[in-house]
């Protein structure tokens, strides 16, 4: 074999490993081909069932804390279409009985952190969303991560918010690095944790049941609301792109934010599911948390109302 002979064999071999290595890191997210028993869609509704109509959330509001870009293929792996605006929000079921907020979004240090100076922030939405925790009836996070609980961890009256929470031991166990010095006001970290491993009814019409994954505290949120049923799936999936095309985020965001789906199969599993139940029941309203043109479009809709209001039990 000629000397040039062996000098292409090695730069194709090299080309080789690199477009394994590319594919490995940005494409290698596809959700297997079935996923059975992930989401049990018929028994949160049967937990419901039975609740009378003028019981049921009225509305389902968000408040639109703030805002940063990113480049779609780390949001979803293989999807070159262009940038992201990735929101960071609070949602309020609004309810006969009292509205109930799910996550705490970011304050403006963490967006700072995250983002630095091109982040979008509103000091008057985070404090709409103090205020509703304040009047509300319950107080969820659909995870542990900084952006979805710095309203919580970081409250600035937690002996006020306490009684209103509800968290699992997972999520508990991951706010006190979000939290003032590393550890949680002593009020919230007294809290009885919540268990939600098998569905749980907190409310008429609410149901929270545990789906770990991309982190051990995630949990999904079923609401049969008075028009509408919605589920939060909170960060399963960044964009709604994910549920639709049953593909996980690339594999390289794992490495550069270690604690983001620790277990990545579980997270792949969570999507099939959901691409599944999105194509059989194309009425319920999947709710990702941060697919800020999905989010309002869903609002344009009517589905989602912007703004917090004051709760009906207050």
């Amino acid at each position: 074999m000629g000397a040039d002979m062996k000098w292409l064999i090695g730069i194709l071999v090299v080309l080789a490993a690199l477009a394994g290595v590319a594919w490995y890191a940005l494409l290698d997210a596809d959700a297997p081909a079935t996923a059975p028993n992930e989401f049990d869609l018929a028994a949160y509704r049967s937990l419901v069932a039975s609740d009378a109509p003028e019981t049921l959330p009225t509305d389902v509001r968000i408040e639109f804390v703030g805002a940063s870009e990113a480049p779609s293929f780390a949001t979803e792996a293989g999807n070159f279409s262009g940038e992201r605006t990735m929101t960071y929000a609070s949602f309020e079921i609004v309810a006969p009985g009292g509205n109930i907020i799910i996550d705490g979004a970011v304050d403006e240090p963490t967006l700072r952190q995250m983002a630095g100076d091109e982040g979008r922030f509103s000091a008057e939405s985070y404090a709409r969303v103090l205020d509703a925790m304040k009047q509300s009836s319950l107080v969820l996070i659909t995870h542990e991560h900084l952006d979805h609980v710095m309203a919580v961890a970081r409250n600035p009256e937690p002996a006020t918010l306490a009684p209103h929470l509800r968290l699992t031991q997972a999520q508990l166990a991951g706010l006190p690095e979000h939290a003032p010095n590393g550890q949680l006001a002593p009020e919230i970290a007294s809290i009885t944790p919540s268990d939600f491993n098998t569905p749980t009814r907190i409310a008429p019409g609410v149901v929270v049941a545990a789906a770990p994954g991309h982190t051990a505290g995630t949990v999904v949120i079923y609401v049969r609301g008075a028009s509408h049923e919605y589920l939060f799936i909170g960060d399963i999936a960044w964009t709604i792109d994910s549920v639709r095309d049953a593909r996980g985020r690339p594999r390289f965001i794992t490495w550069i934010m270690p604690g983001v789906d620790p277990d990545r199969p579980a997270v792949l599993r969570q999507l099939r599911a959901l691409h599944e139940i999105s194509t059989a029941e194309p009425d319920l309203i999947i709710l990702p948390a941060h697919d800020d043109a999905y989010l309002r479009g869903r609002i344009a809709e009517g589905a989602l109302h912007e703004g917090f209001i004051a709760s009906p039990a207050n």
